[in-house]
Formats: structure tokens, C-alpha cells, sequence
């Protein structure tokens, strides 16, 4: 195309004015003539550029440079190429016979019908990678051998491969070797499908073997195999590794990339001399490469069966440290920091052998934390792969907060070794199984091994009030749902299937008894290992161990299917007859916009019921006493309770519900919490539990604003965290719905009110082996006065940063305890300008730490000056700017945390959207940033805005769009309905304190 344009910029730039011209040969050509010929040239440039549409509208060729131009096939739904002589676009081919190629891309964009064909299953891969990297080249040579058994006659092979180029295909009878013939591949652009039609018919029964070679790319985008890089004394280092969660491994290798599908895996990686590489299986021998001279092969073992999607390699020149069969791999400069993973690691690995009753089945595990890395770590089967945040804890340099971190992302991934690896869901519709098992247990193993921690009373904090929110939506989804495309199987990564899974796992070992639930797990995990298995399987294990141990007389699937097969949660309201004794228990779906009682009547749950009263105290039973059987309410008499005594009910919040109670239960416990002598007497999970539900209860109009800030009112004594922090994130929610409105002072100094007394106790003083349960509560407590403006608090800490700034080598020499330093160093650019900004910036540049330089990343959005939030938004959309493409949410949650911050963010975002999803080229990052840019929305024109955005811009962004439009909804409604109501208790409250 470029050189059909040349002529015409000589004509216009220097050709004479007569229009007629002398060649060298001195042949003159008239202006009549001259005009003729240019008339010819456009027709034949017009007549080629037809020809070329028609027949190459729909490119296919398999040289790595036009890979790209896949995407581009618009004309037709199937495009044939001939495999010809005369084919500029044809793939050469060794077989007996050349094939056609074929094209096929829908116009549909929307397929959700993308299960592969059930005829042929894959048993196992042999798989050779031969990546460039120190070449810049980066690409990788592939070949592969599979090993297909037939499950039912057919002439198609259907697998995986996407921005794949292939150059050999072959396909031969295992039995005897015979070579089959293949007719044609077709390309299904929209479903990622390679389909191979062949001249006979395969036997079912028979096994043959495929085998290919191929060229792929090292992308840039953090999935399937992509390419890394960090700087080692100013020196830039390149690095391939893998990430194949959901269906990415299909951009590696061609495969049946569908996670029932498993099958065995033995790899052979080619790296340059002065690289390693680490695969899932243990090394079993070197070789040097046929034809690279510096190159040498290593091969791995061949592994039990597996999911593509667990498969996992990296070639790197990172050092490494061992514990007999466990070992740690990060850049050189960076490995003292693994030290902490290296010691927990075992120990996580040893209590999960003993929880599990099943001792790890591969020789070895490899924990490797990588530069860039989309997500926060991944479990592939004896390679886990970690953002180096996740992994590495450096002494002094991390906060105390991130040791446990570290533990419980590892205790993580290590649990999904037996949970999602050894046994893995049939499809993605229960990844629930995976991720809400291994976040449940993260919690037990870390609690067994650092027992000071106390990390189940945080799982109330951070799996169940958490994702309440985002279940109050109706917009939500349930924990077993339908997905079909690779961008819905990417959206149910969420809170849902982690948060929600988790929490009713905690809800079904505590009725079941720990006993029960164990011998389940176990007996699920003997019956299913190095298969797949459904959520009915799980139930089935349980029910069996329940009636083994006669604990439980129901089916677990009829319980638990209504927690899984139904969106949203049940509020249980409690309402006493204080005359009679009489208590009713009924139950509703909770929705955040409370505006029809058809959406909460139609869903019932079986909902464990147990309680304790004023003269029990009883607090440590947490089995039900009482069942909603999937009853809409019923009416208990035989409960023993005095009318002047309080009831509370769901113990230790070990039931994923809320509770409401009638007028006079809420006053006595608003009574007992006031009590500075006696307000410890309830358990401080439930003490957190009571103010969530209440503040929540309010938010959606079931409950009187009036009586829940009451209930607030008992946090000016309270000491604990878990019940502090349910207070602060309930109060947040106010906090940033009147940030922008006329009585924020108001509010600052009520809240403030109630954080004096745990200020002064805390302190900024942090003391050596502190618990990581008091340095959090530290982190939030000073957090939040600095934020309000408490004045001893912004003057520490702009005292603090001013001196830091002063340090001769500040990058060497920083005192400020690594525990404070997020408070600080937000407040110090808050308070100052450019120059305290660029000073940050300058200290991020260099900062190694991963901690240090995630953190640096949060504060530079605390800057009040709109031209600095601004550049700081362009610089993260920059290659260049030392921003990785994985920290792009974090640059944009910083800058929309603050109320001046959010309009700069949700502008900047509608004005550059089509750069934002050119550059992070993925969805559910997208998504992210998105809902953290609206979260300040609370006004009609504001939603109006963001409606007609998402219409032009984003609406096949999927159901994570629609949550923001229906939370934003939510600020809109709670604006009109509570925003009065909550000044005038305000304000009356501040006269009471000053009366």
C-alpha cells in the first residue's frame, strides 16, 4: 500500500504546473497524455485494491509477522483457502496429502456455545518450547506429540490454538504407525477452535497421534506464555513465564484446553546457557539443543494427570533457595525476601497433608514470584506462580501486615493443590470449588501455624461482610452458575465464587462439626483424585460422612443447593412477643435497593440457625439450635429467655445471613454495648457482626438510621479490631456519600469523637514482634484520624515526611517505621505540592522492594493538585513511564479514593477509553477500574453520565458493568432517602457532646 501512494506525493509535490514533464531520456509527454496514464494508474489502483478485499479479506497465514491478522476476517463466515502453488497465503504442510486452510469468524462477537466436541480425548502431551528472549525476538518454536483415544466414530479433530502459526501437521495411527490423511484445517476464529477434517474415519476406541509444529509469541499482555522484565543495575532483563487460567493455554500450545479434559504432560524447554528454567515436574536430564549452539534442553518428568490450565513454565535467570523438596525462585537481588515463604511453605504444606489426610502426590514444589503478573498468584501443580507482593517479605522494609500476606497466599495456592488440582471441577461453572475451598482453608492452615495471628476472627472481616456488599446486588450471581465464553469465564473469578464459596464452607463445617467435614473432604478427594468432579459429588462425600457419624439428618445438597443454585442471601429477622415468649423467625433475600418485595420473596434459603441469650452468654456453640428448612418463617416457644434480656443470634456470624431484630432487641443491645464494664460480654465477632448488620440494615431501609449510629456510639471504647474495622468500613460508606456535601465537618468530628481514646492507645510507637493483628488495627485506626484531619496526626506525619525528604540518601536511609509509612507519606503529599509529589515519584523509580514500590503507588494519588492526578493517569497508560501494565488498578484506585480525585479519574477514563482498552488489553481489568472510578457516584446527573457512557463506550463489558450502574443506583437512592436524615442525627448528636 505504501508504495501505491508514492507517486501520487511526487504529482502533487513536484511536477510542473504545465502538467507536463521530461524524463531522463528525454522523451517529452504532453498534458493530454499525461492525463491519461494518471486516469489508467488509479483505475488499476482501484481494480487491485477490489481484487485484494475480495480474496484476502479474510487473511490466514501462519508467518509469525501476519498472525495478527486473524482478527480481521469481517466479510465472510467461511473462507477457503486452496493450498496451491498459485496461494501466497498457504501454509507449507509435510503430509502425503495437502490440505485446505479455512477461516471461520463469526459475526456474531457474542458465542457462548464454545464446549468442544466430545469425540476425541486427549491422553497425553509431549511438548517441546524453544523461546527467544534474549534475542528481543520474542517468540517460541513449538512441537508437539499427542496421544487422542477416539471416545466415538468421526472424521474431525477439534482442539484448541489461538495466535498459533502452524507449519507441520501430522496424524498417525499409534497402532502401526499409518499416516492419515488430512483434508483441510479450518480456523474458528470466535470459539478458538482448529479443526482438522480427515479422509477416513477414526476407530472409536483406537488411539492415534497428532503431531505439530508451530511458532507462537511471547506476548506482553500477562497471559499464556508472555514475556517479562525487570532492570538489575540499570540493566534490563527479559524473562518468559506462563499464566493459562481460565483458557489461556491454548496460546502456548494447541490443546483441549477444557479443564475436565486432563491428561499427561512431559516437557522439554530449550534456554539459552545462562538462563533456567522450572517447569511443574522435577528435572530429569539436560541435553544440548540440535541446532542453537548456546541453547541446552531440559527435560522434565512426566506428570500425573492434569488441566491444561494448571501446566506451568518459566525460563528466567533468577536464583533460587531449597528445603529439601521445596524451593523458592526470584530475581538475585530480590531472593532474600523469599526467605519467609521458604520457611512457611513447608509448614502449610505439612498441616494440609494432615487436614487432608493425603499426602502431596509430586516429588517436589516450586514457588516463583515474577515482576509482572496479572494476578495475585496462581497454583499450578508444583510450580506456584506468585506478583512478587504476594511472596516476598523483607524485614524492616515490609509492613508487619504483609508477613500475613505472604501466608495466607501461599497457604492458598497450596491448598488448591489437592482442591482444583488433584481434583478439578468438570467446568468453569464450579470454579466455586477451587478458589472458595482454598480461600476457606488459607484461613485454618495459617491459623494452625501462626496460632498468635488469630486469622479466623479476620475471615468474618474479610470473606463474609465483604462480599455481602456485592451479593446485595441484583445484579449479583449465584455461586454455581452458567458460563460459556472465555470473558465469562473470566468474570466469575470474583468475590462471589472466592468470598461467598469460603463463607459457606465456614457455614457448613460448623454444622456439620469438624469431624464430619474432614472425613468428607477426604473421602470427596480419595473418590475424584486426578479426575473432575461437580458440587453434587462434594454434597454426596458430606452426606455420607454425616450419616456415618449420625450428626446430620438432611441431604447436604438440598441445603447447600440453595446457598449455591440462588443469587444473593437471606436477612433473618427476629422478632420477639415479649408477653408470650413467642419468637418468629423469618427470612427475606437482601438487596441493596429495597423497592419490590417480589425479589426477596421468591428465594428461600435453609438457613442454620443458632443464637445465645443474656443469661447464656454462650458464644462458643456455634452449631444451630434451630432450622429454616427452606421455610419462608416459623414460630419457636420453647426458647428460655427473660423480656428484659437480649438475644443474639447467628454465632460468631458462622451463617452467611444477616440479622434483624425487632426495636426493643436492638435497644438492650445497644444498652449492654454502651456499658464500658460489660459490653466485652458478647463475643467481638459479634460485636462486629451487630454493627455491620445494623449500618447495612439502615443502607437498605430495614432498619432507622437513628438506631444504627446509636449503636456506633459504644466504638469510643472499644479496643478490639475485628469489631473496630467492621465499624470504620460501615462508616466509610458514609463518609464517601457526604465527602462532597455541606455537613462533611459534621461528620469528621463525630467519627473522630469515637477514635480518640484508640489513637492514644495505638500510638505511632511500634514495638518489636508486634502482633500483625495490632499493627492492622494501627494502620487503620491512624489511617482514618489522619484522613479527618486530626491535628496531632497530620502534623506527625507531615514531620515525618519533611524529614525524610531532608535525608542526605533517602533511598538508603529511611526511618519511618515500614508499618506507618502508608499514612505518612499520604498525608506528607497531601499536604505539599510538586515537589513532595515528585519526590515520591523519584523513590518509586528506584525503589526495589516490591512493598515499597506498591505502596509508593497508592500515595501518589493523595496529592490534591488536579494537574498531578492527571499526569500520574497518563503516566500508568505509558510503556515507559516504569509503571507495569499489572499496577494500572492500583494508579487509578489512588487517584479516585479522595473526592477530588474521582471526577479527575472518571473523566480521564471516558476521555481516553479507547487508549485504557488499546493498553491493558483485557476486560476484567477494565471492569476493575471502572467500578473504582464511580464508587464517589451519588447523584442523578452523575448516574445519567455513567449510563450513557456505558451505553456508547462499554456495554459489552458484561454483568461487572451492570454492578456499577446498579451500585451507583444505590448512592443515588441513599442520597435521597438518608442523606437528611443522618445530618440531623449529626447534628443533634454534637449538640449532646457539647451540652
Amino acid at each position: 500500500m505504501t508504495q501505491g501512494h508514492e507517486p501520487l506525493s511526487i504529482m502533487d509535490g513536484n511536477l510542473q504546473t504545465d502538467f507536463s514533464t521530461k524524463t531522463k531520456r528525454g522523451i517529452f509527454l504532453s498534458r493530454s497524455l499525461t492525463l491519461v496514464i494518471l486516469i489508467i494508474f488509479a483505475l488499476a489502483l482501484v481494480a487491485t485494491a477490489f481484487i485484494v478485499y475480495n480474496f484476502a479479506a479474510c487473511p490466514r497465514t501462519d508467518h509469525l509477522a501476519n498472525v495478527t491478522k486473524l482478527t480481521y476476517c469481517e466479510q465472510s463466515k467461511l473462507l477457503v483457502i486452496p493450498l496451491s502453488t498459485d496461494s501466497t497465503t498457504s501454509v507449507s504442510v509435510e503430509s502425503t496429502t495437502s490440505y485446505a486452510e479455512t477461516t471461520t469468524k463469526e459475526v456474531d462477537n457474542t458465542v457462548t456455545d464454545v464446549r468442544l466436541p466430545t469425540n476425541i480425548k486427549p491422553d497425553s502431551y509431549l511438548l517441546k518450547l524453544t523461546p527467544y528472549i534474549i534475542e528481543g525476538n520474542f517468540t517460541f518454536d513449538g512441537e508437539i506429540s499427542i496421544v487422542i483415544t477416539v471416545k466415538n466414530n468421526t472424521n474431525r479433530i477439534t482442539f484448541h490454538g489461538v495466535e498459533l502459526s502452524f507449519n507441520k501437521i501430522n496424524l498417525y495411527k499409534k497402532e502401526d504407525g499409518k499416516e492419515i490423511k488430512i483434508i483441510r484445517r479450518t480456523e474458528d476464529v470466535a470459539r478458538q477452535f482448529q479443526i482438522l477434517d480427515i479422509t477416513e474415519t477414526l476407530i472409536a476406541g483406537q488411539q492415534y497421534v497428532l503431531n505439530i509444529t508451530y511458532v507462537g509469541i511471547l506476548n506482553d499482555n500477562l497471559h499464556g506464555f508472555y514475556r517479562s522484565s525487570y532492570e538489575e543495575k540499570k540493566v534490563k532483563r527479559w524473562i518468559a513465564v506462563t499464566q493459562f487460567q481460565a483458557t489461556d493455554a491454548r496460546r502456548a500450545f494447541p490443546c483441549w484446553d477444557e479443564p475436565a479434559l486432563k491428561a499427561k504432560f512431559t516437557i522439554s524447554i530449550a534456554r539459552s546457557n545462562n538462563m533456567t528454567s522450572v517447569s511443574n515436574m522435577n528435572m530429569v536430564g539436560r541435553s544440548p539443543h540440535e541446532v542453537l549452539k548456546d541453547y541446552t534442553w531440559d527435560h522434565y518428568a512426566e506428570s500425573l494427570p492434569m488441566s491444561t490450565y494448571l501446566v506451568a513454565f518459566a525460563v528466567t535467570d533468577f536464583g533460587n533457595m531449597s528445603d529439601h523438596n521445596f524451593s523458592v525462585w526470584a530475581r538475585k537481588e530480590a531472593l532474600p525476601s523469599a526467605a519467609y515463604a521458604l520457611d512457611i511453605g513447608p509448614k502449610i504444606l505439612k498441616f494440609l497433608e494432615e487436614y487432608y489426610k493425603i499426602k502431596f502426590p509430586l516429588p517436589k514444589i516450586d514457588m516463583i514470584a515474577l515482576p509482572d503478573f496479572k494476578a495475585g498468584a496462581m497454583e499450578n501443580w508444583g510450580l506456584l506462580t506468585f506478583r512478587e507482593i504476594a511472596m516476598l517479605y523483607e524485614e524492616g522494609v515490609s509492613p508487619t501486615t504483609a508477613k500475613a500476606r505472604v501466608a495466607s497466599v501461599v497457604a492458598h495456592e497450596i491448598a488448591h493443590q489437592w482442591f482444583g488440582n488433584l481434583v478439578t471441577p468438570a467446568w468453569w461453572s464450579d470454579i466455586w470449588l477451587n478458589e472458595g475451598f482454598a480461600s476457606y482453608v488459607e484461613y485454618v492452615a495459617v491459623d494452625a501455624v501462626e496460632k498468635t495471628w488469630k486469622l479466623m476472627e479476620v475471615f468474618v472481616l474479610n470473606e463474609v461482610q465483604s462480599v455481602f456488599k456485592l451479593d446485595a446486588l441484583t445484579s449479583s450471581h449465584q455461586i454455581s452458575v452458567e458460563v460459556g465464553n472465555p470473558e465469562e469465564i473470566g468474570a466469575i473469578f470474583d468475590k462471589i465464587s472466592y468470598g461467598k464459596g469460603s463463607a459457606i464452607l465456614r457455614m457448613m463445617n460448623h454444622f456439620l462439626t469438624d469431624e464430619v467435614f474432614n472425613s468428607g473432604i477426604t473421602d470427596y478427594l480419595n473418590a475424584k483424585k486426578y479426575g473432575d468432579a461437580e458440587q453434587r459429588d462434594l454434597w454426596s462425600a458430606l452426606t455420607n460422612a454425616a450419616r456415618e457419624k449420625g450428626s446430620f439428618d438432611a441431604d447436604v445438597a438440598v441445603v447447600m443447593d440453595s446457598w449455591t443454585l440462588q443469587t444473593g442471601f437471606p436477612v433473618l429477622s427476629i422478632t420477639r412477643d415479649y408477653k408470650t415468649g413467642a419468637i418468629t423467625f423469618r427470612q427475606e433475600r437482601f438487596v441493596l435497593i429495597n423497592e419490590t418485595n417480589e425479589l426477596h420473596n421468591s428465594s428461600v434459603w435453609w438457613i442454620p440457625i443458632s443464637y445465645t441469650t443474656a443469661i447464656e452468654k454462650d458464644f462458643e456453640s456455634t452449631r444451630p439450635k434451630i432450622w429454616l428448612r427452606g421455610e419462608r418463617s416459623i414460630v419457636v416457644h420453647n426458647i428460655t429467655i427473660s423480656e428484659n434480656d437480649w438475644l443474639i443470634g447467628n454465632i460468631q456470624q458462622t451463617g452467611f445471613y444477616r440479622i434483624n431484630y425487632d426495636q426493643r432487641n436492638w435497644e438492650m443491645l445497644i444498652k449492654i454495648l454502651n456499658d464500658k464494664s460489660r459490653f466485652e460480654e458478647i463475643h467481638p465477632i459479634n460485636r462486629a457482626q451487630i454493627v455491620d448488620d445494623a449500618m447495612n440494615l439502615a443502607l437498605s431501609g430495614r432498619l432507622d438510621y437513628t438506631t444504627a449510629l446509636d449503636i456506633t456510639n459504644y466504638l469510643a471504647h472499644e479496643r478490639s479490631y475485628v469489631p473496630w474495622k467492621a465499624g470504620l468500613v460501615a462508616l466509610g460508606y458514609i463518609d464517601t456519600m457526604l465527602s462532597k456535601g455541606a455537613y462533611y465537618l459534621e461528620y469528621k468530628r463525630y467519627v473522630l469523637s469515637l477514635l480518640n481514646g484508640a489513637v492514644q492507645e495505638l500510638g505511632w510507637e511500634v514495638t518489636s514482634n508486634e502482633s500483625v493483628v495490632r499493627a492492622q488495627h494501627r494502620v487503620d485506626i491512624i489511617s482514618t484520624a489522619c484522613h479527618l484531619q486530626h491535628v496531632e496526626c497530620l502534623e506527625h506525619a507531615v514531620r515525618l515526611y519533611t524529614n525524610w525528604m531532608l535525608t542526605p540518601n533517602p533511598d538508603a536511609y529511611n526511618e519511618i517505621h515500614a508499618d506507618i509509612r502508608s499514612t505518612v507519606y499520604c498525608v506528607g503529599i497531601q499536604a505539599g505540592g510538586a515537589r513532595e509529589w515528585q519526590f515520591a515519584w523519584e523513590r518509586f523509580l528506584v525503589a526495589s522492594a516490591p512493598s515499597e514500590r506498591e505502596l509508593l503507588l497508592s500515595v501518589l494519588g493523595c496529592t490534591r493538585a488536579p494537574y498531578l492526578l492527571y499526569r500520574y493517569l497518563d503516566l500508568s497508560l505509558r510503556n515507559d513511564s516504569g509503571i507495569r501494565k499489572q499496577d494500572t488498578i492500583r494508579v487509578f484506585s489512588a487517584v479516585a479514593s479522595s473526592s477530588i480525585g474521582e471526577p479527575i479519574a472518571f473523566n480521564f477514563v471516558r476521555a481516553n477509553w479507547l487508549r485504557l482498552k488499546e493498553y491493558v488489553g483485557s476486560v476484567s481489568t477494565l471492569n476493575s477500574i471502572l467500578k473504582v472510578v464511580t464508587r464517589r457516584l451519588n447523584e442523578v446527573h452523575e448516574y445519567e453520565e455513567l449510563k450513557r457512557f456505558v451505553g456508547e463506550s462499554c456495554s459489552d463489558l458484561g454483568r461487572p458493568v451492570q454492578q456499577v450502574l446498579e451500585r451507583t443506583a444505590a448512592n443515588v437512592q441513599w442520597m435521597q432517602r438518608n442523606y437528611r436524615n443522618i445530618v440531623d442525627w449529626l447534628l443533634e448528636a454534637e449538640k449532646t457532646k457539647t451540652a
